[in-house]
């Protein structure tokens, strides 16, 4: 780090930083792989994510011409990416020039090219002579663009979380040492200097195992569960996504670099796999991309970012057949080949499907729910409430009622002194309360309901005060 002639520049570039971060909107994009045999044509899938899905941006493993091309005009951000092998020869000039000139010059900027990525998760590969020229290249490389006349695409490379040594507690997240100074430190400076973003690749699916208790697994899938705890902030994570990306935050900050902003490259889950794979299904794959879309959109951040939205690419555009590995490596799209949805969690346009606004209760009146005479028979039929199980501790349950309202949308005032449901004042009322519009607000799934193994599906209404905040009721009140 060079010396600094002006004592205030530090400051007054982290509080820009900030203001920055804060107010910059989330953007979802998609990993476009493409090894598959029966894939649509890009031109095809440039006019899909353009008038069929909120997708602002994709992010490509290669440069493919193709692709570049058939994206030109259509106003969605690209980003590419160089060959982990290019790396060393890249670190001269007259070689980032004639990739540059041969790879992006030729499509920008009708094709709104918005970043190069120097290679892929380079660290794991354990290569020292990738590791050692991956700085430099990405240097090369902003060299190369601003020669050829173009300044706003950004240079940075993708990460797995393998990067930390530690990554729990959140708060001691740390670099390995020797990488440290080594990569990270020159890294980040650069991408400070040049305004791009740290990428990362937060998969809370491989942080997930079918032999760990099941609130291990709520825990990766963003369902209610209690949470676990940072004994250094005193902070409670309730979801793995959170706890990652925190993580990272805080190795990057310990190198004194907070003001860098983070971009999640690389998230998802498989909606099908082998026997063997019994976390690869359809329920999970929504429940972690349906929730994880809401995080990063919600403005909410996490509990050592508040109130920032992140860029985030989801993993992956189609199901690709010709992935090589279990069957899981196939099952990771978003759409089929001929883009039919494998599932639906608010990507498609003029299908995304929203909570109905809720109806404040009126202080001082009793309410329930009564169904809605527009309410479907189908609905009507398989009417269910979810409930605490007998067995379920005051603690576990206080757990649940926790997290449920520290979830953004979610209404606790009725269980608050004043409130219509704030009687009988004991833990195991309210949290049937907190419990059952969790699961009413979430689509009435039986997983939505199992809250760390605390909760389970009725289907006779046990109290009053299980106010639906859905489209199956509205407000009585007397």
């Amino acid at each position: 780090m060079g010396t600094r002639h002006n004592n205030f520049a530090p400051v007054l570039r982290l509080i820009a930083a900030v203001l920055s971060l804060s107010a910059t909107a989330s953007a979802i994009g998609v990993n476009y792989g493409t090894l598959g045999n029966n894939l649509p044509t890009p031109a095809t899938v440039a006019k899909f994510l353009k008038t069929k899905t909120i997708i602002e941006s994709v992010k490509l493993f290669n440069a493919d011409p193709d692709i570049l091309r058939a994206f030109a005009g259509s106003g969605l951000k690209v980003t590419v990416t160089i060959p982990n092998g290019l790396i060393p020869s890249l670190t001269k000039d007259d070689e980032a020039r004639g990739w540059i000139n041969d790879h992006i010059a030729p499509f920008y900027p009708k094709t709104k090219i918005n970043r190069v990525l120097v290679g892929n998760e380079i660290m794991a590969t354990l290569d020292d002579n990738l590791i050692s020229n991956l700085v430099p290249a990405m240097k090369a490389v902003h060299r190369a663009l601003v020669k050829a006349g173009i300044d706003d695409v950004q240079v940075t490379t993708a990460h797995a979380m393998g990067i930390l040594k530690v990554s729990e507690p959140p708060s001691a997240g740390q670099f390995w040492p020797g990488h440290d100074v080594a990569v990270y430190a020159p890294m980040l400076q650069f991408l400070r200097e040049t305004d791009a973003p740290f990428m990362v690749n937060p998969y809370s699916y491989f942080g997930y195992s079918p032999n760990y208790a099941p609130s291990i697994a709520d825990y990766a899938l963003f369902r209610p569960n209690r949470g676990v705890h940072d004994s250094h902030t005193n902070i409670t994570y309730y979801n793995m996504f959170d706890a990652m990306m925190d993580a990272v935050y805080s190795a990057i900050k310990a190198m004194g670099y907070a003001d860098v902003d983070i971009v999640v490259a690389e998230t998802g889950w498989p909606s099908a796999g082998d026997p063997n794979q019994p976390a690869c299904t359809v329920d999970n794959a929504i429940s972690f991309n349906g929730n994880l879309l809401k995080a990063v959109t919600s403005g909410k951040g996490t509990p050592l970012m508040p109130n920032r939205k992140f860029e985030t690419y989801i993993f992956s555009l189609f199901n690709e057949n010709l992935k090589p590995g279990q069957s899981n490596e196939r099952n990771w799209g978003l759409f089929r080949p001929d883009f039919s949805a494998v599932y639906d969690v608010g990507i498609l346009k003029n299908k995304q499907s929203r909570p109905a606004p809720r109806p404040a209760p009126v202080a001082g009146k009793k309410s329930w729910c009564v169904p809605k005479a527009s309410a479907s028979d189908q609905a009507l039929q398989k009417k269910s409430w979810c409930v605490p199980k007998a067995s379920a501790s005051d603690q576990a349950l206080q757990a649940n009622i926790n997290y449920v309202c520290s979830q953004k949308g979610m209404d606790c005032r009725p269980i608050q002194a004043g409130g219509p449901c704030f009687g009988p004042n004991n833990v195991r009322s309210h949290a049937s309360f907190v419990m059952n519009s969790f699961y009413r607000l979430n689509g009435a799934r039986p997983f939505n309901c199992d809250f760390a193994g605390t909760g389970v599906v009725a289907n006779s209404d046990p109290s009053k005060c299980f106010i639906f905040f859905s489209s199956l009721g509205l407000f009585v009140n007397t």
